[in-house]
């Protein structure tokens, strides 16, 4: 390793002890037993790393290029080494992630079968994690706020919930007194684990239904259907690209966003509903002009801003839309 690497590594063991103290004080305050506490702070150290109640999650978030020059393991081993030292946790407790370039479906492939499921808490409920068997551990980190948003939107009304993955964001419309959920998801896994989500919950009725199906389809089958349901609460966080054999038809979030959400409102939202749409893609642009949704009767505005967790020091991990009907005079 370099003497500038070595460098970068002596910054990185001092700015994580900086945020240690900062984000332990602010987790205990603000009662959040999941949070970020480190995210590419340091150009030279490309990683993330997540505090979960029984572990660590370290994310290598370099390029493909950077890992496959000789020296790479070594270096994010030492990354690892590092905080652990600093947190003084064992090894078993710190679970190593490294991101590929991903086609399909790959995230829902398993990186391992430890089976090391858990219960944490989030506000005054709680959801299921793994920290070793997937790539993602089970909730999103970055949309604690906008979880919370929804709950507050859903009081006695229905809410469809697409690319549902565990069904944080269904379990959260229910416990604000939602009417009815549905929740779809592709992977059989996640329509699963929504299920045990929701019923952990107490949220066992039939009114909270999980649906396993490929989005594209079930939309398109759905519009030739006269007697479809209207939801007064529409929530989507596509993913960025997929081109699974699974899939109706290939996905691309900044090609097909459009199309989808102007289906979604003219087909599926009733009079005085909202569509919430988040994407990952750090280069989305809404396709959609505000003078469109004008004369649809509805206003687009962008939340992305304040949605973002104050552990999050990364702008762009998301972006967030509300598409909502127009005030009336």
């Amino acid at each position: 390793m370099t003497e500038r690497g070595f460098g970068a590594l002596t910054m990185f063991e001092n700015r994580l002890r900086k945020l240690k103290k900062e984000r332990e004080k602010w987790a205990k305050r603000e009662s959040v037993e999941c949070y970020r506490i480190y995210s590419e702070d340091i150009p030279q150290v490309s990683c993330i790393l997540d505090r979960y109640p029984s572990g660590f999650v370290l994310y290598d978030k370099s390029s493909l290029r950077f890992q496959a020059e000789e020296g790479h393991d070594e270096r994010f081993d030492r990354i690892a080494s590092i905080v652990r030292d600093v947190f003084q946790i064992p090894e078993d407790q710190l679970f190593l992630k490294r991101r590929k370039k991903q086609k399909g479906l790959d995230q829902y492939d398993k990186l391992s079968i430890e089976g090391n499921f858990e219960w944490v808490k989030e506000s005054d409920l709680e959801f299921r994690i793994n920290l070793s068997d997937y790539l993602d551990t089970g909730l999103f980190l970055d949309h604690r706020t906008t979880r919370d948003w929804i709950r507050k939107a859903s009081k006695g009304k229905s809410i469809l919930n697409l690319f549902s993955y565990t069904g944080a964001f269904s379990v959260y419309a229910a416990s604000g007194g939602a009417q009815k959920t549905k929740s779809i998801d592709l992977s059989k896994t996640y329509c699963e684990w929504a299920l045990k989500n929701l019923e952990h919950n107490g949220f066992k009725s039939a009114n909270h239904q999980i649906v396993n199906a490929d989005i594209l389809q079930w939309v398109e089958e759905e519009t030739k259907n006269p007697n479809r349901e209207r939801y007064d609460l529409i929530f989507l966080d596509p993913p960025t690209f997929s081109n699974s054999k699974k899939m109706f038809e290939e996905w691309d979030v900044q090609t097909k966003h459009r199309n989808l959400l102007l289906l979604l409102l003219t087909k599926f939202l009733t009079d005085d509903g909202e569509i919430w749409f988040s994407t990952n893609f750090r280069k989305f642009k809404m396709e959609v002009a505000d003078e469109e949704w004008n004369q649809r009767g509805f206003q687009c505005t962008n939340r992305t801003k304040e949605s973002i967790p104050k552990d999050f020091r990364d702008e762009k991990i998301h972006q967030l839309f509300l598409i909502q009907p127009e005030p009336k005079d």
